[in-house]
């Protein structure tokens, strides 16, 4: 089409303030939380990790499921409608804790049995197609633990595996490297970490990565964390303070008498609220310093604890996190420290609300 001078110009002038007023609309749209996933065509390069943590803000645990040996073997088999429960219920995300090494071969190059991949697979693409971040936790080494000098080959192989495989997914599917370090790993966990991440960032520059102190991602450990520089890590820890409350019972849990809590309530006190919110003044001063976001990964309590404490415990945690701009997930979704009644299938309403009132679903 021939146009003269003026008809250009304002051809031009109308095409920049078209182009002004699309980029004026993408940003809005992303900085007021909009869902990545209505953008399809954005590049996830555009996206930082402040706004992606977003995206793990009402998150729920799946254990008992790929943290097993064997799928089923705890309790639970994932379902399709899982996720939609999930989503349905207010979540924005799920985290997979995954027992990778039980699927991977004991000698090298230590290749992950392609059948499980495949399950994860479909696991990811479920949680997307119900707008639900999901974050693959590589959970349970308890051969790393002990001894990481013999299996650090292992680790790394199984990180080269997994971000070559999930190089092509969206930001919104995200690793962490090793939930809760422990034992032996912890001396060593910042060089083991960086290793990790470098091979991740051969092929996921901009993967959101989730990382957490040594000794069980405790908050009390984390200066004994040093990261590299890099623009898309995300902090996590755990919280399951007083452990007399949350660890009720569990005949699992490696220290104190836990038979001997069972009737231990959590009521709510001023005090009890100062111990939480202290413990979170901790992790918010420290990721400040750092310029890091954060994800409370996990926090809890067992199913010996009586519902109206839990509600009360899961409320004033969830509360301290959102004040201080965390993202969190509860442990968890079924089986045990359960939120979802499998067997009568049905959400424990009380805790759920005390996680995400009416208003928010």
């Amino acid at each position: 089409m021939k146009v003269g001078n003026c008809e250009r110009d304002s051809y031009l002038s109308l095409m920049n303030s078209l182009i002004r007023k699309i980029c004026f609309l993408f940003l809005s749209l992303v900085f007021s939380g909009a869902s990545i996933y209505a953008m399809k065509t954005v590049p996830s390069t555009t996206v930082d990790i402040s706004t992606l943590n977003g995206y793990l803000s009402r998150t729920i645990n799946i254990a008992f499921t790929f943290d097993a040996p064997k799928e089923g073997a705890w309790g639970h088999t994932l379902a399709a409608s899982d996720f939609k429960l999930i989503k349905a219920a207010g979540f924005t995300a799920v985290r997979l804790p995954i027992q990778w090494v039980a699927r991977m071969d004991t000698v090298a190059p230590y290749t992950i049995d392609p059948q499980f991949l495949a399950r994860i697979d479909w696991a990811i693409s479920e949680a997307l197609k119900n707008h639900l971040a999901i974050v693959l936790d590589n959970h349970l080494d308890a051969q790393l633990m002990k001894e990481p000098a013999v299996f650090h080959e292992r680790f790394l192989s199984l990180w080269k595996q997994l971000s070559t495989h999930y190089s092509h997914k969206p930001q919104q599917v995200m690793f962490e490297v090793m939930a809760e370090p422990h034992e032996q790993l912890d001396a060593i966990w910042n060089d083991y970490f960086k290793e990790a991440l470098a091979i991740i960032r051969e092929s996921n520059p901009t993967r959101p990565v989730i990382v957490g102190p040594p000794f069980y991602n405790l908050v009390y450990k984390l200066n004994d964390l040093h990261l590299p520089q890099d623009d898309y890590l995300i902090l996590t820890v755990h919280y399951y303070d007083p452990i007399q409350f949350t660890m009720q019972g569990e005949d699992w849990f490696p220290m104190g008498k836990p038979r001997e809590w069972i009737g231990t309530q959590w009521l709510g006190t001023e005090q009890e609220k100062r111990v939480i919110s202290h413990a979170m003044d901790a992790v918010s001063d420290w990721a400040k310093k750092q310029g890091r976001p954060v994800f409370l990964g996990e926090f809890g309590a067992g199913d010996h604890a009586d519902t109206v404490s839990k509600a009360r415990y899961f409320s004033c945690i969830r509360e301290q996190a959102e004040l201080h701009g965390f993202s969190w997930g509860i442990f968890n979704f079924a089986v045990k420290f359960s939120l979802y009644d499998q067997k009568e299938k049905t959400w424990h309403q009380g805790l759920l609300t005390a996680l995400i009132p009416t208003g928010k679903r």
